[in-house]
């Protein structure tokens, strides 16, 4: 999960324990299970507590013979804490692990995850989700990231694509933008009649850099993905590309031609976010975290980014939330498999039901999920989720590159908007942040 990733789903530094009694049918089973099964994870939320904490009481009741002694975490619990606590022999033997070669690459290096592969295959992980989902967890035995053997499965995803305001196009005459020309046309036609085009907000960084993310990857076809993979995954090449100049280029122009909300400098994302419920502005390009603030407002409608110029199928920025992983604490085959069956069923097509069921976006993709009734904007994002993972279209936070790009992207978004540099030399310093980078590892 990305820095900004792990803001949007707003993790809380919250840690409280619930004790397996809690769970209905655990102390009856108690007695005489087989295996019980220490878990870590970092749902803390009401909605997504509740709903993890039915799934186990389904599991359970599914499978008498294992016991699930859940424990809710803080997302900084899941680093240091983790480490030290499987190092120490007492940790959790499943745990959601943060992607990263801070955390899972760490503790990948250290044999202190086990890998998932022959799990994935009896499971059908592999068909359930593409390779853009799999490879975030995949570490090979020399420590390259994105290759080699699987040590997670997340159970949530999340993607940026376009939010509109149908009730603000339905008035100007403007249909939903499938491309990128129709995108400028449309906020073009809504400038001249008086409404702003594109909320924006830049004071506290994330949406400026996923507005440049976004347009730079709806410029690029799935096929042809492998460049963008290489950069996050630590394989080498350059951001010295025509399209990443291109996506600052377009977001420089929009802001000349008076296309982002007034004073958008000055507002926080999550402010940007409340004008846009609020019916001030026609577009916002930002993630599906928003989905559940944006719920009650039925004007409010989500689409995919609208496509580059020739592009038929166009990566969308996203990932998913921390992976599940079965950790080194798992002695023997009963707790190793007992693990993989509770992972197993946190991306199951139950589980997938229940997180839709309170609004949340789940990783996997079933086309006969049951939407709930009230949340349209939700069966919406869904739509668009099950579409882009058809053809594994989910691309990347470019923040992801280096340990030090977030900053390097929120800073350079915000010197280019105010005109203090251009395009060319934003993307001059992005490279040189990553060739620096690059020189600190061994390849």
């Amino acid at each position: 999960m990305s820095v900004s990733s792990v803001r949007s789903f707003r993790i809380r530094n919250v840690g409280r324990l619930l004790a397996a009694g809690l769970l209905a049918g655990s102390v009856s089973h108690a007695a005489h299970a087989a295996v019980t099964l220490n878990e870590w994870d970092i749902y803390n939320y009401p909605e997504q507590t509740a709903a993890v904490d039915e799934g186990i009481k389904e599991f359970s009741q599914q499978n008498p013979g294992i016991v699930i002694n859940r424990s809710v975490h803080s997302f900084e619990d899941t680093r240091i804490p983790l480490k030290l606590a499987l190092t120490a022999g007492d940790g959790p033997q499943i745990a959601q692990v943060n992607q990263g070669g801070g955390d899972m690459g760490s503790l990948v290096k250290d044999k202190l995850l086990l890998p998932l592969d022959s799990y994935a295959a009896s499971n059908g992980w592999t068909t359930r989700f593409p390779d853009s989902i799999l490879k975030r967890n995949r570490w090979s035995d020399s420590g390259e990231f994105g290759s080699g053997k699987l040590y997670g499965v997340a159970s949530l995803g999340e993607m940026v694509g376009l939010y509109y305001n149908k009730a603000l196009l339905d008035k100007a005459g403007i249909a939903v933008p499938k491309t990128l020309a129709e995108l400028e046309s449309a906020m073009a036609k809504l400038k001249q009649q008086g409404t702003a085009p594109m909320m924006l907000g830049l004071l506290d960084g994330n949406m400026g850099q996923q507005l440049l993310s976004t347009l730079w990857q709806a410029q690029i076809e799935s096929h042809d993905r492998k460049t963008l993979d290489n950069l996050i995954y630590d394989v080498g090449g350059t951001f010295k590309d025509s399209k990443l100049v291109n996506a600052a280029s377009m977001m420089k122009s929009w802001t000349d031609k008076g296309y982002f909300f007034p004073g958008f400098q000055g507002i926080g994302h999550d402010d940007a976010a409340t004008l846009f419920q609020n019916g001030q502005a026609a577009f916002l390009v930002s993630g599906t975290w928003y989905l559940g603030q944006f719920k009650d407002n039925k004007d409010i409608h989500f689409a995919a980014m609208p496509a580059g110029e020739g592009v038929k199928q166009p990566l969308m920025v996203g990932g998913t939330d921390l992976a599940f992983s079965i950790t080194s604490t798992a002695k023997g085959k009963d707790q190793q498999e007992g693990a993989a069956k509770f992972i197993n069923y946190m991306v199951s097509d139950a589980m997938a039901n229940r997180w839709l069921k309170v609004g949340f976006l789940p990783a996997s993709t079933n086309k006969a999920a049951k939407m709930p009734a009230d949340n349209p904007l939700l069966a919406e994002a869904y739509q668009v989720w099950l579409t882009l993972n058809d053809y594994d279209g989910l691309g990347h936070y470019v923040d992801w590159a280096t340990p030090t790009m977030n900053a390097e992207l929120n800073q350079n978004v915000q010197l280019l908007l105010a005109g203090r540099q251009t395009p060319d030399q934003m993307v001059v310093n992005f490279d040189n942040n990553y060739q620096r980078y690059l020189k600190t590892l061994k390849h």
